[in-house]
């Protein structure tokens, strides 16, 4: 599947997890200006500055249930990989006490997990994989295409559509969570005033007050 493929799979995917994420009883809505304003995310993509990157790899959505409302964040990936930039805005959000989700649908079932339980695998295990002439450079545990020798990357980005090369990682399968657990687990995360992940959500409401 090409790059432009790929970017209309995952369309599809985002708005197909939206209606379902609706049907199990959730209130969604899409997030941020890749949604809204798609001229000004093209803008600012040569910019490297955390706000920017803040802007462009703002989860896909947002969610909330309950009689008082708890909200998360929702990112639709229709892949089996992270990117880099993409990852260590997701972990941002999470260490000041946002709840963000992944859900992943390149796998054939839908899998998702909270972020901070979503297992990455080193890039060295990845690229001894990967026929010879694809072994891209490593840098940190992220695979890094465009480190790679000028006419490689070149011949790879024409075949393949537009391919990106930017640094990314493969998510290990056995940290995610079935789909068809997801209602369930997540209205056990909005209950509790604390997730097992080390950090701790206000509780000004009582949890009886919240379902």
């Amino acid at each position: 599947m090409g790059f432009k493929d790929r970017i209309e799979a995952a369309r599809i995917f985002e708005n197909e997890l939206f209606y379902e994420m609706n049907n199990l009883g959730f209130e969604v809505a899409k997030n941020g200006a890749e949604h809204t304003c798609q001229e000004f995310t093209k803008f600012i993509m040569p910019s490297s500055d955390q706000t920017s990157l803040a802007i462009r790899f703002a989860p896909d959505g947002v969610a909330a249930i309950g009689k008082t409302p708890r909200s998360f964040y929702v990112e639709a990936k229709y892949a089996s990989n992270i990117e880099k930039t993409a990852y260590e805005q997701y972990m941002k959000l999470a260490s000041v006490g946002n709840i963000v989700v992944l859900v992943f649908g390149g796998y054939g079932d839908w899998m998702w997990q909270v972020i901070e339980r979503v297992t990455l695998i080193d890039g060295d295990e990845t690229v001894s994989s990967f026929p010879e002439n694809m072994r891209y450079p490593v840098i940190d545990g992220w695979i890094t295409p465009r480190k790679a020798d000028d006419e490689h990357y070149k011949e790879r980005k024409h075949n393949n559509g537009g391919f990106s090369g930017t640094p990314y990682r493969e998510v290990y399968y056995s940290s995610l969570l079935d789909w068809r657990i997801f209602k369930c687990d997540m209205l056990s995360i909005l209950k509790r005033d604390y997730i097992n992940l080390g950090r701790f959500f206000n509780s000004d409401v009582e949890q009886s007050e919240l379902f």
